[in-house]
């Protein structure tokens, strides 16, 4: 197996971090070193990263300091701290399985492949799982939930879950953050780094052997996934500079009509939802200037990002 550093955001979540730590301190084979990213404020996630480090013959384990909130911050920290050739993130309340880290990065060895995402259990969650899960439809719809798909195999696609994967890093140094994602819990940056690759002719590939349970822990206040208001605008903005960056021509004229007139359940247009306000069903009427509101935003952010 290649060198793999595995990088560990996290906020205030000792116990979860805790489980975290254990369960990868405890994978055959083995990362070449952990590294958890935090606040300097956190004194108790920084006592159980000195624990973990004092375990019998476990692997470097080292904490590191972020400064600045949002999800991308620690992201690049962990970036900037590592040496091999694979790096892999996962989230402080993810448990990962025997066999997890061996499974996720089984896939490099086929040298096209820049990322590898892995399945994602949620206890108790029910949500629904399309067929094309982690693939973007011709006319643009990006089809999410890829975590809870089962599949019997490796799968290519257009993206993963950003909280179970891993990335090449010949590949992801070449790939960049843009600065609409520093925003909240930089909702849907793995998607664009994800295609920023495949366009670059890189594969990505879905592995359901590489699992690890989500042990749903408290957020960040500023990242609070019961804002609906503020969610949907993040969503709808993101979205918007991600269709707008990566189609180009008859695709992108498709996805424009689509997108504005009818959308997607996170972001819909005037078409859905005045049709989810007949059938008494959906999200309330009144959230959709929030959700065109973004989509502006998403406009005008790819404006000023164009060279």
């Amino acid at each position: 197996m290649s060198e793999v550093t595995v990088v560990i955001p996290t906020w205030r979540r000792a116990s979860w971090l805790g489980r975290c730590l254990a369960a990868v301190l405890a994978q055959e084979p083995r990362p070449q070193e952990v590294v958890v990213v935090g606040r300097a404020e956190d004194l108790d996630a920084q006592e159980v990263v000195r624990r973990a480090a004092r375990t019998p013959g476990a692997v470097p384990v080292r904490w590191l300091e972020v400064d600045r909130p949002g999800h991308i911050a620690p992201i690049e920290v962990g970036l900037r701290a590592t040496a091999t050739p694979l790096i892999a993130f996962l989230d402080d309340d993810a448990e990962p399985e025997p066999g997890w880290l061996g499974a996720l990065v089984s896939a490099f060895s086929d040298p096209q492949v820049a990322c590898v995402g892995g399945r994602v259990i949620t206890p108790g969650l029910r949500g629904k799982v399309h067929p094309d899960a982690g693939r973007v439809r011709w006319y643009g719809k990006h089809i999410g939930n890829i975590g809870a798909l089962e599949a019997h195999g490796p799968l290519e696609l257009d993206g993963v879950m950003e909280g179970n994967w891993a990335w090449r890093m010949d590949a992801l140094r070449n790939l960049r953050l843009d600065l609409i994602f520093e925003d909240g819990d930089a909702t849907m940056y793995g998607l664009d780094l994800c295609l920023q690759a495949k366009a670059l002719g890189w594969r990505v590939i879905y592995e359901p052997r590489a699992r690890v349970v989500h042990h749903i822990a408290p957020r960040d206040p500023t990242l609070d996934r019961a804002d609906l208001t503020a969610r949907t605008f993040a969503y709808s903005r993101n979205m918007t500079y991600i269709g707008l960056k990566h189609f180009r021509g008859f695709r992108r004229a498709i996805w424009l009509g689509w997108w504005w007139l009818v959308g997607d359940s996170g972001s819909r247009g005037p078409v859905r939802a005045i049709g989810g306000a007949l059938r008494r069903n959906g999200r309330p009427i009144g959230l959709l200037l929030t959700e065109l509101s973004g989509k502006v935003e998403g406009v005008r952010w790819w404006k000023k990002a164009r060279p």
